[in-house]
């Protein structure tokens, strides 16, 4: 009895890739590394997918690349390395790369989303090929509890604490919470990194900062996020209002008092002449 034999998964992908383009799907219009056609991406990161348009034909053409079947909070973009592209051009007889990025929010649920990509040439003809994106959620990050208005003065320093949450399945290790605070202020943050943090744990961060002196009157955004070896927490912010210090106000007042004083001395030298 004859063994029949097995094909790898990677050639007889290849074979139907061939076998549409013989069937009048066009002349290998799209062809894509089979091995990334399933990726598998954290909630809160983006997919990155290269692909490959042939051109096999004796003249050059543009190609309008698409993707279809994902759900509307997933973004799908193309690009060559630059700026964000709809078409590519590809010469006679040669292919293009390009590379599609799929920004997945961190608020996605972990499933399988399947999709098709599509590249259509100027003169209609087109080949799609099914890309399947593949969300996890081994890591996450958020800010479970945090200050959300402060109050404070030109000069002086205020605190406040955050609290991280690690709401990932796995461990993440040398977690730090990032404050942005404007230039010239100065933030100290107590524990400065964590060295892991297990899943469902909590860390708390103190934080100390110093508003300079020179600070305008202003209410002032900070932005306040975790960040890991593995991945990084959504932002949040903490609105700081500054006023001038209350010095500033006790020597403005003694100078008004000083010149009211100087008036007054004045007026009663000029009666006694």
């Amino acid at each position: 009895m004859t063994k029949r034999k097995i094909l790898p998964m990677k050639k007889l992908l290849s074979l139907l890739l061939i076998s549409l383009t013989l069937l009048g799907f066009g002349a290998a219009l799209a062809r894509a590394d089979e091995i990334t056609l399933a990726q598998t991406v954290q909630a809160g990161q983006m997919a990155e997918v290269p692909l490959e348009i042939h051109n096999d034909t004796a003249v050059e053409h543009s190609y309008a690349l698409a993707l279809s079947g994902l759900p509307d909070t997933l973004t799908a973009t193309f690009t060559q390395g630059g700026p964000v592209l709809d078409r590519v051009t590809v010469p006679a007889n040669s292919y293009g790369q390009v590379t599609l990025r799929v920004q997945v929010p961190r608020e996605t649920p972990v499933g399988h989303y399947a999709a098709q990509f599509s590249a259509t040439r100027d003169d209609g003809s087109a080949l799609t090929h099914p890309v399947t994106l593949n969300v996890a959620n081994t890591y996450a990050l958020k800010i479970a509890s945090q200050n959300v208005n402060v109050n404070t003065f030109a000069g002086q320093e205020f605190t406040f604490e955050a609290t991280a949450a690690n709401t990932g399945a796995a461990p993440v290790t040398n977690l730090s919470l990032m404050v942005g605070a404007p230039a010239k202020w100065v933030a100290q943050i107590d524990p400065p990194r964590v060295d892991q943090l297990a899943p469902g744990a909590e860390a708390i961060f103190q934080v100390r900062v110093l508003v300079p002196s020179s600070q305008v009157t202003i209410d002032q955004p900070v932005p306040l996020s975790l960040s890991s070896d593995q991945v990084s927490s959504p932002e949040s912010k903490l609105l700081v209002r500054v006023q001038k210090s209350p010095n500033y106000l006790f020597a403005a007042g003694g100078l008004m008092l000083a010149a009211v004083a100087g008036v007054f001395v004045y007026f009663k030298r000029q009666g006694r002449r």
